[in-house]
């Protein structure tokens, strides 16, 4: 198993941009195991190494029915949609899906151009985890948060089902939970859609 190469894809556009750069293991940091950090590492930096002993090659059809309803909420648009997702099908998920250190935490690689949806487009990190990791989770997804009246802010329940959304440029941030599983997902729709297929 070559895990590095498979998230070439991600690591070589930030390498790009570093001159001088004799190698991707040289400029590239090994992944964190966090799952906020994993994200910000992979889905918002586009520049992580994963090793052998960190991840493991993961598939869809293991995922507890839970954490599937966490993903299919987060290719919802609205709140309203989200609480109806159903878990996606199989063919919705052709990532490449990584276990994290051996535990509940899993990467799901970008597969582009396969014309199965949003989610097969998507970086997205899935986990059980604390309250803490689900409310730093949420400040990638609503930064200004403390300045919103609480009356009018987002349900934030990690422990049910809840669906908060932002767009930053042209990437849309996700952040679902269900059952106990955490959803943070990032998408860029492609600028061309005929091109993207």
């Amino acid at each position: 198993m070559q895990v590095d190469r498979r998230l070439a894809r991600l690591i070589l556009p930030a390498l790009v941009a570093v001159p001088g750069v004799a190698s991707a293991q040289e400029a590239v940091a090994t992944a964190p195991t966090e799952p906020v950090e994993l994200f910000r590492a992979v889905c918002m930096g586009g520049a992580a190494r994963l090793t052998r002993g960190m991840a493991e090659p993961a598939t869809y059809a293991t995922l507890p029915l839970p954490a599937q309803r966490a993903i299919g909420e987060s290719a919802a648009a609205t709140a309203a949609d989200a609480l109806k997702a159903p878990a996606p099908a199989a063919a919705e998920v052709p990532n490449t899906i990584y276990r994290i250190a051996g535990g509940n935490t899993y990467l799901f690689v970008p597969k582009a151009g396969t014309a199965a949806g949003q989610i097969a487009e998507s970086c997205l990190v899935l986990w059980t985890g604390s309250g803490d990791d689900y409310l730093a989770a949420r400040k990638i997804v609503l930064p200004s948060e403390e300045k919103v009246p609480l009356y009018v802010r987002p349900e934030s329940k990690p422990d049910r089902a809840t669906f908060v959304n932002a767009s930053f440029g042209t990437t849309q941030y996700t952040l679902t939970t269900f059952g106990g599983w955490i959803a943070l997902r990032s998408y860029t729709p492609p600028s061309d859609p005929e091109k993207a297929n």
